[in-house]
């Protein structure tokens, strides 16, 4: 068992920075597509653990294991005096094992990640020392109590940091960088918008802060070194949510990349205003940003009004994806169902949307109540949160968490969910859906993707049109489409392609999880039940302008 603790003098520990894994089957998990297009094991680097083992003192040792790439060894275990995970919701069931596996070898557990924001009693069982909130304010304090081996302690880092004295990660703690499809860095925290559902600005506060450019090219700089070459994520939960700032960090990047042979191409997650932006895209297209992430949840004003989504009310959609598209730049979605005042028709028009907009790679899901978020709160007032249930953040196959208040039922929303996740998955729907997007698609620069990815294209043309046979016809007609009258954007088609890998055979996996779901629900979910009215119009503008 851990018994160290520290007397008069300092006391080095070994660390084990552990990385819980991702269920196979959500629509991020796109670790099968990795493999087969990428040569990589897993999708992304765990930046939260390089972050914090930043600010752990020169006398501690630490071994990285990201269990989407290695299980942890014995001799890992042997070695270890304290355990550290950092995790997300969707990461709780491997969390657990890790927990169980900690506890029998006798090693001491520190947790921290938005799992412990959203679940801090859960959180409290299973660890010795639980960090909430932003870790780098606490983590003098943290080494301390492990040093002494004062167990026990719970800390609460808030959310304002100050982003220009945060330490950059240590990315050198990766053994392989080429296991990982893409490296993260992150520029800024916080979102100046108030979505009701939206657990970031719980987590993080509504005032963006951010980095300064230098630390980012530092930390590129960093990457680089490990001999990794491609796709950048800027983590963000929305990159322009200080707009000056982002563009002063582009204008430095785009010289740093050219300075550097642009070893990168980059994406980032945005909101939706992103489009009545025009110089900005223009920073963002020089900087060599190809893809973006944007929640649009829905065409229907009246619902974003209701979920407090004000942003994406103001100016035509498709004006601002054509706007976004203009600029090199291709869009992925987040679409959501399940919003108060939602009628029979929800499904059809998010599908002629989603149709009309040709975006291809749709994150769809159940609106769910992430724990400690506006939703979850107004909903348990109402007595229309179902505490019970768990939520993982696995919205494409996991159910509502309350009882809705439209005029659909829960299970008739899943049952409904099912057939949308078929239909849009469909092979010839979806690759007839993302051409006219990719032809859309207009680079005033070179596109930064062309060498970086010659290989890769060559990989997924070959298994696309060899080795898939449901996938042969309509990817190569869509392929070739694309390739004779817009090359340019053969980068964002890949990426499509690249994810539809995974999407072809998660529309499978949905239909029999939610099916195993429906025959047999769990203890104290409401599949029958829904709230006597949809809120009033009055309603729908209070909520608003709270």
């Amino acid at each position: 068992m851990y018994t160290r603790s520290l007397g008069t003098e300092a006391l080095a520990l070994n660390v084990l920075l552990l990385y819980p894994r991702y269920p196979k089957h959500t629509f991020w998990n796109v670790d099968a597509s990795a493999r087969a297009f990428g040569g990589a094991k897993s999708t992304m680097a765990p930046l939260g653990l390089l972050t914090v083992a930043s600010y752990l003192p020169d006398d501690f040792e630490v071994r990285l294991v990201d269990r989407n790439v290695r299980e942890e060894s014995e001799a890992d275990w042997a070695w270890a005096d304290v355990v550290f995970l950092s995790l997300m919701l969707a990461q709780q069931d491997d969390y657990r094992v890790c927990v169980k596996r900690g506890r029998a070898h006798g090693v001491a557990i520190a947790v921290g990640g938005p799992y412990t924001s959203a679940m801090p009693a859960h959180a409290t069982e299973e660890a010795d020392w639980v960090c909430k909130g932003e870790a780098e304010s606490i983590m003098s304090e943290l080494v301390e109590d492990i040093r002494a081996g004062r167990r026990g302690r719970h800390y609460d880092g808030g959310n304002k940091t100050d982003m220009k004295a945060v330490r950059a990660p240590r990315y050198e703690l990766i053994d392989n960088p080429n296991d990982y499809y893409v490296m993260p860095v992150q520029f800024s925290r916080g979102c100046p918008f108030k979505c009701e559902f939206c657990d970031i600005i719980e987590i993080y506060g509504r005032v963006p802060r951010t980095k300064s450019p230098s630390q980012v090219l530092d930390e590129l700089e960093r990457i680089e070194k490990t001999g990794f070459r491609g796709c950048v994520f800027v983590v963000d939960d929305n990159f322009i949510g200080n707009r000056k700032r982002a563009k002063e960090m582009l204008i430095e990047l785009a010289k740093w990349n050219e300075a550097h042979d642009s070893p990168f191409f980059y994406f980032t997650e945005a909101s939706i205003n992103l489009g009545d932006y025009p110089q900005l895209l223009d920073a963002m297209e020089r900087a060599d940003f190809v893809f973006v992430f944007i929640g649009i949840e829905t065409p229907d004003p009246e619902l974003l009004l209701t979920t407090q989504k004000v942003q994406n009310t103001s100016g035509d959609l498709m004006e601002r994806l054509s706007t976004i598209r203009g600029h090199g730049i291709h869009v992925i979605a987040g679409m959501v169902v399940g919003f108060d005042g939602e009628d029979r028709q929800v499904f059809e028009r998010q599908r002629a949307f989603i149709e009309q907009s040709g975006i291809g790679i749709v994150l769809f899901g159940l609106l769910q109540a992430l724990p400690n978020t506006q939703l979850s709160r107004r909903l348990a007032k109402e007595e229309r949160l179902l505490g019970e249930l768990q939520v993982h953040l696995n919205h494409t196959i996991e159910g509502m968490n309350f009882i809705p208040k439209t005029e659909l039922t829960k299970r008739q929303y899943l049952e409904s969910q099912i057939e949308f996740l078929e239909d849009i998955y469909d092979p010839e729907s979806f690759f007839r859906r993302i051409v006219p997007a990719h032809l859309a698609i207009r680079r005033a620069t070179s596109n930064p993707m062309k060498a970086a990815y010659a290989l890769s294209l060559l990989r997924l043309i070959y298994r696309m049109r060899v080795r898939e046979r449901e996938l042969r016809g309509p990817f190569w007609r869509a392929f070739l489409r694309v390739a004779r009258a817009n090359p340019s954007a053969l980068g964002a088609f890949y990426y499509d392609c690249f994810h539809y890998f995974h999407l072809a055979g998660h529309r499978g996996q949905a239909r029999r999880v939610i099916s195993d779901y429906l025959a047999a629900p769990p203890e104290g979910d409401v599949l029958d039940t829904k709230a006597s009215s949809a809120p009033t119009s009055r309603e729908r503008r209070r909520l608003a302008q709270v």
